[in-house]
């Protein structure tokens, strides 16, 4: 027992430079959770001071992943020019002057519209390029755990937009959301570039000093340099990415994979329940303060994404998805069912006021579990170097604009059809991704990028 608590030490001392330069990079997900959770508080602040209506709300809480996707388009021009982490030192500046804008110009919704769209852009760049940079620069026994922390970062940053709503000030809260990517400037400079990135410039002395970074002054580190050498060396004959390169059969079918998870994750329904959070809440007419009940939900949402982190290099990133979507079925049907009982028998929703926290709260966990985390992780997994950028990228843009859709639509549908009839739409897409997971998705676990590619097929794109 004493030798494997030393092992145990041993290896997490070793280790430790990973889980920093991982954490450090997916701070960049906080600064995406701010910015999806500033819409709770702030939506309702911005209808009761500021005189916004629902159409003016309706855009600036939407246009949020629009932005997220549009800037999806650039990802692929500058990742492999620049590298992993000047891309995202590069989104510092403008996801400052976005916050700043919403933060000065609040009686003026185009303005803020447009700090939306800049603070949206930069965030879903980092959705890509973060995940990219944590799988690149980890070992495969924990690619998956590092692959979560882009998910946990994100939900305390949702968690922190949440709390700062409490100011009861959306300037105040849009300043408090500015500070993060300052903070992840200050903490990413310090962190080398991924060495897979070097490898690819021919910088190999670079990428040395980069894996010792990462594995340890003590670590044999030439394995792995030389599988990223011989992954590097396959991709040079079609260095130059074009349709044709994602057009061929196994990458269809690598991105018929990606596609359906960034689905599954979309219409489960996240979003809108985020976005709109704090005014579900309020139409369930539970005597509790909505915004605590949204903090309580981010709450829950950071326990899961730490067990899900735990769990993920243990039981596998599919079993973990299938689970997950099994669960928030389950909730959905529970809260949806809620919604019918307040319309028709009020005595007995009001006995089961519980109810309606307790499904959201289980819904956020069983997401984080698998459903929020696993589809960005799997993504910086599965793609082969050379497509990576315009592949995570596409996957990327397709989840956006998925995003933008339900938090477009789910108003609108939730009072044209009711908020339960949508609530079951959404618990039946998550029993579909159950059948596409068990029979679609390739597990990951423990494997090299090698080992991946082979099994997707997709070497023989290279």
């Amino acid at each position: 027992m004493a030798e494997d608590e030393q092992h145990f030490k041993t290896l997490l001392k070793r280790r430790l430079p990973q889980y920093l330069g991982a954490s450090t990079a997916c701070m960049g997900g906080f600064s995406l959770g701010c910015g999806l959770g500033w819409s709770a508080p702030c939506v309702e602040l911005l209808k009761a001071n500021h005189g916004y209506g629902s159409i003016s709300i309706t855009v600036v809480a939407s246009l949020f992943p629009v932005g997220a996707a549009l800037g999806l388009l650039v990802v692929p021009f500058i990742i492999d020019k620049i590298g992993r982490k000047w891309t995202m030192m590069f989104l510092v500046p403008p996801f400052v002057i976005g916050w700043a804008l919403i933060a000065t110009a609040i009686p003026v919704v185009p303005i803020v519209v447009i700090g939306r769209l800049i603070t949206g852009a930069c965030g879903g760049m980092f959705c890509v390029v973060a995940p990219i940079y944590s799988a690149e620069i980890s070992e495969k026994e924990i690619r998956g755990t590092l692959g979560v922390f882009f998910q946990l970062l994100l939900v305390i940053g949702v968690l922190y937009a949440y709390c700062c709503g409490y100011s009861k000030s959306v300037v105040v809260t849009s300043i408090l959301c500015g500070i993060a990517p300052i903070v992840f400037a200050l903490l990413m400079f310090f962190m080398p570039e991924s060495p897979l990135h070097y490898i690819a410039k021919n910088k190999f002395e670079d990428a040395e000093n980069s894996m010792r970074f990462f594995r340890g002054p003590d670590f044999d580190t030439r394995p792995e340099i030389a599988a990223f050498k011989e992954q590097i060396e396959r991709t040079k004959t079609e260095e130059k990415v074009n349709v044709l390169s994602l057009a061929r059969p196994p990458m269809l079918r690598t991105m018929a994979v990606a596609f359906g998870l960034m689905f599954a994750q979309q219409f489960s329904g996240i979003n809108a329940i985020i976005f709109y959070g704090e005014t579900i809440f309020k139409q369930t007419g539970v005597e509790m303060d909505s915004l605590l009940q949204m903090v309580i939900f981010a709450v829950v949402q950071v326990f899961a994404c730490v067990v899900s982190a735990v769990l993920i290099d243990q039981v596998g990133r599919k079993v973990l998805m299938a689970v997950s979507s099994i669960v928030m079925c389950f909730c959905l049907v529970a809260l949806g069912i809620f919604f019918i009982l307040k319309d028709q028998n009020p005595a007995t929703a009001d006995s089961l006021s519980w109810l309606p926290l307790l499904s959201a709260c289980v819904y956020i966990l069983a997401f984080c579990l698998g459903a929020g985390p696993i589809p960005w992780a799997y993504m910086g997994e599965i793609f082969p170097s050379n497509v990576k950028g315009v592949a995570a990228s596409c996957a990327g843009f397709f989840n956006w604009m998925l995003a933008f859709i339900v938090t477009m639509s789910f108003s609108a549908a939730a009072e044209a059809l009711g908020t339960a009839v949508v609530l079951f739409f959404f618990a039946v897409i998550c029993c579909l991704s159950v059948v596409f997971i068990l029979f679609c998705m390739i597990e990951t676990k423990g494997k090299t990028f090698d080992e991946i590619q082979r099994e997707f097929g997709t070497l023989a794109v290279n």
